[in-house]
């Protein structure tokens, strides 16, 4: 750094010995820096920065003989950066910006002797009247009426005004009050126009981010509360069973309102209502109008009620650490990802840094398939790892580079970097994805015999008429987007007359054909996967057959079968019973899926599908390895990576230039509430909403319909889904506020806060209302046929 400091002062002094008497130099920084080489945050070292002005030509002065002398750092006579927007439009004879708020820095006009205060306080006068200007037409703009109040910026002015001698001014008229007035009036407008623009409430920054970190433990130890026992396969015990159908006759049943969730809700719902009412009654004595913080207090006092509640529940302690490999793979995962949204360079690269995660673990599985004493175990293990990776890599060819990655990046996901539509070889992806995907869903089925029952009517045909049908559409929109009926009339010179005339005779379409034509097919694939869908799978049977095989008839007639006239053993075979849950759970995601694969362009639909296939592949690398949730929340983290990862792969980002807004039009002419923000949140988190819908499949795969605790389990993966984005959302939410003043906010570390937050929204609202909804009905179609476990 010295010697870099010594080359910069030479160079500055041969410049300055070079110049002639009409040149002014410049030398400044636009910030500082910290003793570590930090810059960018809010420390004094960070925020304070150099400024020197020199000339050959004497024409700067001081207005006081005790600044003479440069002041030793800048907390003496600081001068604001946006000063030297009237500074140097003054003194190169040009329009002062219309959006200034700055004043002119006094030793630029003051003269060499610093006595010249005409001219400072004329261009003090000048500076001022276009910030008068300024400040009048953003009053106008918002209605709001200017306080005349005295102090006020417009009391200032006036009282400044009335300073200006209104006749021929005398010899020896004093200027300096002229200008100390309007220096105060744009001071006074500076400071009121920060309480607006950059007013950083702390008190309540500091509440948000305690009601956060509150839940996040609260959600962290109900999770630790639940042993391994509960996430155990419990197969038929006829023992079990005999015992609890004695217990039934006697008329004792398991008290079903002393369960651990139902006692939480109550603690939650009774813990927030002393904290909202007294909020209530603290703003309305106060009279300060801030009664949304009795929503925050409750929210604290919520949770605080939560922790008690679990505490003196049964169940392990408060540790949270995790005491296996995997575990401890999971909180590095999540904990290093919330450390890293510190750096702005790590947020802007966070798409790159998942994929090194994800490639990770599908390294360790690998690796770990070698302690495996199966061998075809062992072999599976490490095929479906390696496939985990190798569909990252081939999904991370599909991406939307921010601005900040420039030029390290470059853009897929449009036809070009400056083009928002698909190119026209991206439209051959959907159709490949339709005929494949349902292949590559039956391969996963059919080692436990679960291809059965409604799977091959819906997923053979339902599920990729869904996918063609999409694919269909974005031809159509491509063809409206790109006028293709109007290039094809234009090659009808280059074809045979006969074709030609032929061409020629066909009607006209009508107007917007293709948009209609469109639309009315979006609209029917919304309501085959959604509505059609939703009813399917709430009524379909579980995915499993019975074949019955003839063995033998009686032998001998000492066999009791021969008694009986055409009598015969029979072998009857359940197929699919070992996944009676996971595969027809399996249809609830399938059928968001294809909503979701029609409202993503073809690039990203591409990279959606390769996120199924990945899903699937990571519930194989679990089961082989044998991963219950219960003591490894590896598998619920590694979806929440999936869904990130899919998040920047279907063409976002973390800044609000990457919403695409034209999926708001897919299955619509104009915009209407609620269905268009619905479709763009629909788009946007596709990803996230996939892998959410997909959490329970990590208890259900492999499943049979005597498993024990399935709601109790699912609710505890999705806990640890849920902790992943919760915690990302309390890290972006304190860095955000710690960093409040940085350079990058409102660029990089306020975007990533909005996106965390509303992921969580997201996340949390579809694990319940789709998630923990599908796995009751899905639960209620297997007892039907199976009973209650």
């Amino acid at each position: 750094m010295a010697k870099k400091l010594q080359q910069m002062n030479t160079f500055i002094k041969d410049l300055a010995s070079n110049i002639d008497d009409d040149t002014l130099l410049i030398v400044m920084g636009d910030h500082g820096m910290d003793s570590k080489g930090d810059h960018g945050g809010e420390s004094e070292d960070e925020v304070e920065a150099a400024l020197w002005m020199y000339s050959p030509k004497p024409v700067f002065g001081r207005t006081k003989p005790e600044y003479v002398t440069p002041p030793a750092t800048a907390k003496t006579r600081p001068t604001n950066q946006i000063d030297l927007v009237p500074t140097l439009a003054l003194l190169m004879g040009i329009p002062i910006p219309y959006n200034n708020l700055g004043h002119p820095i006094e030793e630029a006009f003051v003269g060499p002797r610093g006595t010249a205060w005409d001219r400072l306080a004329a261009a003090e006068r000048m500076a001022a009247a276009g910030i008068k200007r300024y400040q009048t037409s953003y009053f106008s703009a918002r209605g709001i009426e200017q306080a005349t109040t005295p102090g006020s910026p417009a009391d200032l002015w006036d009282k400044a005004e009335a300073l200006v001698p209104k006749s021929k001014v005398k010899k020896g008229h004093s200027w300096e009050p002229v200008f100390l007035a309007y220096a105060e009036y744009q001071r006074e407008t500076l400071d009121y126009s920060k309480s607006l623009w950059a007013r950083f409430d702390v008190k309540n920054m500091v509440i948000g981010i305690s009601i956060m970190a509150s839940s996040v433990i609260a959600l962290l130890v109900y999770i630790n509360k639940r042993t391994e026992d509960d996430d155990v396969l419990v197969i038929e015990d006829s023992e079990l069973d005999h015992a609890e159908k004695s217990l039934e006759l006697q008329g004792i049943t398991a008290d079903e309102g002393q369960t651990l969730e139902k006692r939480l809700f109550r603690a939650a719902m009774l813990g927030a209502l002393p904290g909202i009412f007294g909020g209530l009654l603290q703003s309305y004595l106060s009279g300060n109008g801030d009664w949304y913080r009795g929503s925050a207090i409750g929210a604290l006092t919520s949770a605080a009620t939560v922790l008690v509640a679990l505490y003196d529940a049964e169940g392990p302690s408060f540790n949270v650490l995790p005491t296996t490999l995997w575990g401890w793979m999971a909180v590095v995962f999540t904990i290093s990802q919330s450390i890293g949204f510190a750096s702005n360079s790590y947020t802007i690269w966070e798409d790159s840094i998942q994929l090194f995660m994800m490639t990770t673990f599908g390294l360790v599985t690998a690796f770990s398939a070698f302690r495996m004493e199966s061998l075809p175990d062992r072999f599976m293990t490490i095929y479906h790892s390696v496939l985990f990776v190798l569909l990252g890599r081939l999904a991370s060819f599909s991406k939307l580079c921010r601005e900040e990655q420039m030029p390290y990046c470059t853009s897929t996901y449009y036809a070009s970097a400056t083009s928002s539509t698909s190119a026209p070889w991206q439209l051959a992806i959907p159709f490949i994805a339709a005929i494949i995907l349902p292949s590559i869903i039956k391969a996963y089925l059919a080692p436990s015999k679960s291809y059965e029952g409604l799977a091959p009517t819906w997923i053979g045909y339902v599920f990729r008429a869904g996918l063609f049908f999409s694919a269909i559409y974005w031809v159509l929109d491509a063809a409206d987007n790109g006028n293709w009926l109007s290039s094809l009339s234009s090659l009808s010179s280059y074809l045979p007359s006969s074709a030609s005339d032929t061409l020629s005779t066909l009607p006209p379409l009508p107007d917007k054909a293709l948009k209609t034509l469109s639309v009315y097919t979006a609209q029917m694939i919304l309501g085959l996967a959604l509505v059609a869908g939703s009813t399917a799978f709430v009524w379909a049977p579980p995915c499993i057959s019975i074949v019955t095989t003839a063995l033998r008839s009686p032998k001998t007639a000492a066999d009791p079968l021969a008694a009986i006239p055409g009598a015969q053993t029979a072998q009857v075979t359940v197929l699919g019973y070992g996944n009676a849950h996971g595969a027809r759970y399996l249809l609830l995601p399938l059928n968001f899926f294809v909503a979701l694969f029609l409202l993503t362009k073809p690039m990203g639909a591409g990279a959606l599908a390769l996120t199924l296939w990945q899903s699937l592949s990571l519930l194989e690398i679990l089961d082989l390895l044998n991963l219950p949730i219960g003591s490894n929340p590896i598998g619920p983290v590694m979806l929440a990576l999936l869904g990130q990862n899919a998040f920047f792969k279907t063409g976002h980002q973390a800044v609000l230039s990457s919403i695409q807004w034209d999926s708001a039009f897919i299955p619509l002419y104009s915009i209407k509430y609620p269905w268009s923000p619905l479709l763009v949140i629909l788009n946007t988190f596709a990803g996230q909403i996939l892998a959410t819908i997909l959490v329970p499949m990590l208890v259900l795969w492999k499943s049979g319909p005597k498993r024990r605790g399935i709601l109790g389990s699912v609710s505890r993966a999705l806990g640890v889904f849920v902790a992943f984005y919760a915690t990302q959302a309390l890290a972006t939410m304190m860095w955000a506020g710690h960093l409040r003043r940085h350079l990058m906010l409102y660029r990089v570390f306020s975007p990533r806060f909005m996106t965390a937050a509303v992921t969580l929204l997201v996340v949390d609202v579809v694990a319940v209302v789709v998630g923990l909804t599908g796995v009751r009905v899905n639960m209620m179609s297997v007892a039907e046929v199976f009973g209650w476990a």
